[in-house]
């Protein structure tokens, strides 16, 4: 009994507790491409007589622009017996603005073809993210090379609106709609430091459930040029596919290039 103890003792520590208390935070800007699709269709506007596309897509109906937005994280690690906790903020903000060339419907509205169209699209996300080092990993590579599994918890504030005007009729529409998405994951995380001056990260988070998935990962080089100071530029993508939630659907596709700078204690 007194050696399952010591063994499991030394996995906890090995796992959650065997590295020095460290605090690391950063922020910088994602270079944020929207691409896919939205659907709104409230009161269940299939078979109502519609006859109009329901699928809503973000560049040629909704001329979403690129965007360059901000975020942030705030990461400890190290306290024993309980898991690594990283907090992160994103921003994601689109609008757009054009000229459709065919009809579709979002909400209550039909959004007549040659319309005047004017969106915005809102998709802010908080994560917490609890983590794990696999064991031993660490301490065979003389500290150059971790790995962590865990997980997170994102929550999307989502908002969409869509109004129009038609000069031809001389009718106008706006409907909008807004949701909280709480989105559990699994959660994998590796980092190689071959030497003090430069690291490399990588990290992804997925579910699926039903007809919805969501999956992102990002891949990160850092520069330490001064001890316990970095700047860091990566590639991200999320894929957010969700099927009837709130009478929200879609599948969009988030990517782009990022920047940032911090620090690690």
């Amino acid at each position: 009994m007194r050696k399952a103890l010591l063994a499991v003792t030394a996995l906890l520590i090995s796992t959650s507790g065997a590295n020095a208390l460290s605090i690391s935070a950063g922020g910088g800007g994602w270079r944020e491409n929207p691409e896919g699709w939205i659907e709104y269709t409230e009161n269940n506007v299939y078979g109502t007589g519609v006859t109009s596309k329901t699928h809503i897509d973000v560049d040629s109906d909704l001329n979403l622009e690129t965007k360059t937005r901000g975020e942030g994280w705030f990461k400890i690690e190290g306290v024993p017996f309980i898991p690594d906790i990283k907090f992160q903020y994103t921003a994601m903000r689109f609008s757009g603005s054009g000229i459709v060339n065919t009809s579709f419907t979002f909400g209550n509205i039909t959004v007549p073809s040659k319309s005047y169209v004017d969106s915005k699209l809102e998709a802010n996300q908080a994560d917490i993210t609890l983590t794990y080092g696999f064991p031993f990993i660490k301490t065979l590579t003389a500290g150059k090379f971790s790995a962590n599994w865990g997980l997170n918890l994102k929550v999307i504030d989502g908002y969409v609106r869509v109004k129009y005007y038609n000069p031809a009729t001389g009718t106008r529409g706006e409907d909008s709609k807004s949701a909280t998405i709480p989105v559990p994951m699994a959660h994998l995380d590796f980092e190689l430091r071959p030497i003090d001056l430069l690291g490399f990260e990588a990290s992804g988070n997925f579910i699926g459930y039903g007809g919805s998935k969501f999956y992102e990962y990002t891949v990160e080089g850092k520069v330490y040029p001064v001890k316990h100071l970095f700047v860091g530029v990566g590639y991200r993508y999320q894929r957010l596919k969700i099927d009837d939630i709130s009478d929200v659907s879609s599948d969009l596709k988030v990517k782009g290039m990022f920047a940032e700078a911090g620090f690690r204690f």
